[in-house]
């Protein structure tokens, strides 16, 4: 009796003590992309990632090193490493390993100056059914090549997008190169009446992921292309398959037949110009699960928005073939008029 008793102690003691490793220090290098030298940072947070960002320390201004003190660190939480550099932050996920932890991190950080002719978009747009009404989903390769390497300042020269009028539930995120988290982004209002990609654009591909819901009451979807309209054509799948899709106003549309991802429909608009105005029309389409985009998401595998929808992740790998091949190429003979 007195060992269940003891071993009923010790497993509840479990449950109701914090749960923090052993002493460590993090430490590690920065280095300059740009230059291939010595990199510095203005300053340099340290976060725990459970369930939401709790922070843990910060240090000031550092060049070619850094190491914060030591400290107990929340076992089985990712560590979030947050790097200030000309007004640019750096994100360095450390994962819940001891040997992970203990081990030098290295950090690269770049001087900013990218000009907007060196970032390329390419996008595409999910459409889905739900009870409530159509909940959208934007996905945006951002392929910043400025050689040498160096960051783009979005506050310069603003790269919108369009969420449509009467939408809810807004929420976006972006997954930066290298990285195998995705960032939370504030949605400001832009100059042109979209949303401003609120953050620098790193050299590499950048995966940015916008979604929101058009509610029953709108009767129509109603955007205004921007850097959507960088493609020339522009992507719409459509959830589920016997939900119709058509352009009310804007410019012509055609319906995809192949190479289209499984249990998706597909559509394209025609090559659009900035600021082109469309209004689409969603006709019939059993009902799919409600998504909700929680405001304070848990944080799994590296993923902040888990409860999105997962088919649009299947068309990632089809949408980075546009870095590669020519979308006219693509698309040749494989659609009709609408």
């Amino acid at each position: 009796m007195i060992r269940i008793l003891s071993l009923f102690v010790f497993v509840f003691s479990l449950f109701i003590s914090p749960s923090y490793a052993e002493e460590l220090t993090i430490f590690g290098t920065i280095k300059n992309g740009t230059t291939g030298g010595v990199g510095k940072a203005t300053s340099i947070r340290m976060l725990a990632l459970q369930g939401a960002m709790l922070p843990l320390g910060e240090i000031g201004p550092q060049s070619g090193k850094f190491q914060f003190p030591k400290m107990n660190l929340p076992e089985g939480a990712p560590i979030l490493l947050q790097i200030e550099y000309q007004g640019v932050n750096y994100n360095k996920m450390i994962p819940p390993v001891t040997q992970f932890r203990t081990s030098p991190q290295e950090v690269v950080v770049y001087e900013t100056g990218a000009t907007k002719a060196e970032v390329a978009v390419k996008s595409l747009m999910q459409v889905m059914r739900e009870k409530k009404g159509i909940r959208v989903f934007k996905l945006f390769l951002i392929d910043n090549h400025s050689n040498p390497p160096k960051s783009y300042d979005s506050k310069l020269n603003p790269l919108e997008y369009s969420v449509a009028e009467g939408a809810e539930d807004v929420l976006a995120q972006i997954q930066q190169p290298g990285s195998k988290m995705a960032i939370p982004l504030a949605t400001p209002p832009g100059s042109n009446g979209g949303k401003i990609l609120d953050r620098a654009i790193l050299p590499g591909v950048s995966e940015m992921q916008v979604s929101y819901l058009v509610p029953n009451s709108v009767e129509t979807i109603d955007e205004s292309l921007f850097i959507e309209s960088e493609n020339g054509k522009f992507p719409i799948f459509v959830k589920p398959m016997d939900m119709e899709l058509k352009i009310l106003s804007g410019q012509s549309m055609a319906k995809l037949d192949k190479d289209v991802p499984q249990g998706l429909s597909a559509y394209v608009l025609e090559e659009k110009s900035f600021g082109t105005k469309i209004k689409l029309q969603t006709i019939g389409g059993k009902a799919l699960p409600t998504i909700s985009n929680n405001t304070n998401p848990e944080i799994v595998n590296g993923s902040i928005l888990t409860t999105w929808d997962l088919s649009l992740f299947s068309v990632i790998g089809f949408l980075g073939l546009l870095f590669t091949l020519s979308f006219i190429f693509v698309y040749k003979n494989t659609g009709k008029k609408e």
